[in-house]
């Protein structure tokens, strides 16, 4: 973790309690800064939520049509991989409030190039996207939310919500994390819309203009995908 991140944090947080970290809906963490994957990516981790939406994790990659999301929206945990503008997922197919019920769930996910699974307690999902033969992400890897710096786009996240519960046992590729410095943010549920013009534009070119990118409101967004 950036300690200079965290340079003007008031508290850590550890994971390794029975309590884990909270985080209230208006906060996250920032776990790495320039966080890489090379096809394969791994993260264990429990949580605690009566939340129905919140932003898990995202990992965020200058180029606007490669991401890396794990979020809860209305009440199911989704796990979403974007590589060059071809998305793939996967997500539970729980009834009612079984995710979001204040009990600890056991999380498992594993990326693989192409392939992505997902265990939540005892239950396995799998995706594998034929269309994907390599994955390449790097930036900054957010937990629970992001920074007012950063603006998700809307392929890459789906939720208005930052995560509002508790997270413990996190282990990231094989790695216990021990502690974490949630930091209180003002960033607001605005989106970028990519049309598929642009994306397939982005998939062509390596470089990316962001001229081309109309901001809009959730709202906006929503009535254009009617």
């Amino acid at each position: 973790m950036d300690s200079l991140e965290y340079s003007d944090s008031s508290s850590v947080s550890y994971l390794n309690s029975n309590h884990g970290i909270e985080f209230d809906g208006r906060s996250y963490a920032l776990y790495d800064p320039n966080f890489k994957i090379y096809d394969s990516f791994t993260i264990n981790f429990q949580l605690q939520t009566f939340g129905a939406d919140g932003l898990l994790l995202w990992i965020h990659d200058p180029l606007p049509d490669s991401s890396f999301t794990i979020e809860i929206q209305n009440r199911q945990l989704i796990a979403r991989a974007v590589a060059r503008g071809q998305p793939y997922s996967v997500r539970t197919n729980f009834s009612k409030n079984r995710l979001c019920d204040g009990i600890w769930h056991f999380v498992q996910i594993r990326l693989d190039g192409s392939s992505l699974s997902m265990k939540v307690d005892k239950r396995q999902y799998t995706k594998t996207e034929a269309r994907v033969r390599s994955l390449d992400l790097h930036g900054p890897l957010f937990i629970a939310g992001h920074s007012e710096k950063y603006t998700p786009t809307y392929l890459s996240v789906r939720t208005k919500q930052f995560f509002h519960g508790n997270v413990r046992n996190l282990k990231i590729n094989e790695k216990q994390i021990d502690w974490l410095a949630p930091r209180r943010t003002v960033a607001t549920p605005d989106y970028y819309h990519l049309t598929s013009a642009i994306l397939s534009t982005v998939n062509d070119q390596l470089d990316f203009d962001p001229t081309t990118i109309v901001k809009r409101t959730p709202k906006t967004i929503s009535s254009s995908l009617k």
